[in-house]
């Protein structure tokens, strides 16, 4: 799902949990008939009819802009050989650094279907990609991901690591380019530069 982020110019942060309630609200749309040209008023909605085993959530920060951009100063023959220097605008993709806090559990009940089964359990934060740049033409690109370790219980420590008995342990990595670091879960939601550039982000249901 590709969803809506906060301003950048005011300190409030913006959660998952608005951007997903913006996205699922209900429209008031202008329809017309073909056939009898009558006007009317309809009410678009979005709900989720099949619960996913994993949710990736897409934040849109680039905005589209125009920028005055200098002219050239080519030669132009229809100006009796003078230089042009005329202005020209261009469209340019800028980057919406506003802070996005996520939420380790998300629940997508509030926006499913009436027929559909809820979900049984929350959908748990599991990765998230950063864009760390100002235009979408240029930056890079760094990410974090949960991964699962498998460590020996604790009857199988005192049973002198016989046992195969394993309980399963998860920590936090990130990674930029080649480099990876072990990181908390504070590291990754709550420091700021991680909120102003976290672009994607992906959950899954446990």
């Amino acid at each position: 799902l590709s969803i809506e982020v906060g301003n950048a110019n005011e300190n409030d942060i913006w959660t998952v949990e608005q951007g997903l309630k913006q996205f699922f609200h209900s429209e008031k749309r202008d329809v017309k008939c073909e056939k009898c040209d009558d006007g009317k008023t309809a009410t678009q909605t979005i709900e989720i009819i099949s619960c996913p085993k994993a949710l990736l959530l897409h934040f849109k920060r680039f905005i589209v802009t125009q920028e005055l951009k200098p002219g050239n100063g080519k030669y132009d023959k229809e100006s009796d050989g003078k230089s042009e220097n005329k202005a020209a605008f261009e469209m340019v993709l800028k980057k919406n650094k506003a802070k996005i806090l996520l939420e380790e559990s998300l629940s997508i009940t509030p926006f499913i279907g009436d027929k559909v089964k809820s979900p049984e359990g929350l959908y748990r934060l599991c990765g998230v990609v950063h864009h760390i740049g100002n235009t979408a033409s240029s930056g890079h690109y760094t990410s974090c991901a949960k991964r699962k370790l498998a460590v020996a219980s604790d009857d199988s420590k005192a049973a002198g690591g016989i046992s195969d008995e394993k309980v399963a342990e998860e920590e936090w990595v990130f990674f930029d380019d080649r480099v990876g670091r072990k990181k908390s879960l504070d590291y990754v939601v709550d420091t700021e530069k991680n909120q102003r550039n976290c672009y994607l982000a992906l959950y899954e249901l446990r």
